[in-house]
């Protein structure tokens, strides 16, 4: 592995390999992010219900406030503003629903850069190796020696190196970017649904004025 550093050049090879272990650190991070803001919606949403058809809004958030991650964060905002007018409500659990779907998003910009650039690294290195190979034979061919092989051999094994790596490290970089843009989107799915969610309960749960019969009125008969 050291031997083939060397022949793809320090040049191209240090971008590829601080890109490659960027990457697995954002990876691991971001797994482990993901691993504690993950929740089962539906047994969330059963257990939220139950608890405040129970004990009304305040179980909810007492509940929510058990869980880490975006749904139990938006959870907990609507409920807290569950005795404003519904516009507001909404406009709460956008606004904790945006700043949550930030915190996971973090550093995958990153992992989508590393993926487009580390092939061009690579391609750039090829490049680079063929040039220095056509630069030796012309070399060789002008003075009269002939084909210097070595030097052929070292620019071609530069282009096969540099692209190798490169490939090597957008591959798995595109992968994980798909694969967390993925789960991103299930987030924002299940922050979409616990408005609505929400509101439904809450429609269930409201306290409904009573109606006081208006009592008839008596007229006065004069004797």
């Amino acid at each position: 592995m050291i031997e083939l550093f060397w022949v793809g050049g320090p040049f191209f090879m240090l971008p590829l390999l601080a890109g490659s272990v960027l990457v697995v650190t954002i990876a691991i991070e971001r797994f482990r992010r993901f691993r504690r803001a993950s929740v089962d919606y539906d047994w969330f949403l059963s257990e939220i219900r139950k608890a405040m058809l129970k004990d009304g809004p305040r179980a909810g958030i007492e509940l929510a406030d058990q869980f880490p991650g975006p749904i139990a964060a938006a959870w907990s905002a609507g409920l807290g503003a569950h005795r404003l007018p519904l516009p507001v409500l909404r406009e709460r659990m956008d606004s904790v629903s945006i700043a949550e779907v930030q915190r996971l998003e973090k550093f995958l910009p990153i992992v989508g850069v590393i993926a487009q650039v580390a092939p061009l690294i690579g391609i750039l290195g090829t490049v680079w190796g063929m040039i220095s190979s056509f630069e030796g034979v012309a070399g060789g061919l002008a003075s009269g020696i002939g084909i210097d092989g070595e030097l052929l051999a070292s620019g071609i094994g530069q282009a096969l190196v540099t692209t190798a790596f490169g490939l090597a490290v957008a591959i798995p970089a595109t992968l994980l970017h798909h694969w967390f843009s993925h789960r991103v989107d299930t987030f924002i799915a299940d922050l979409d649904r616990s408005r609505s969610d929400l509101i439904e309960i809450l429609s269930v749960i409201a306290p409904r004025k009573k109606k006081i019969p208006s009592t008839p009125k008596i007229e006065e008969t004069t004797a």
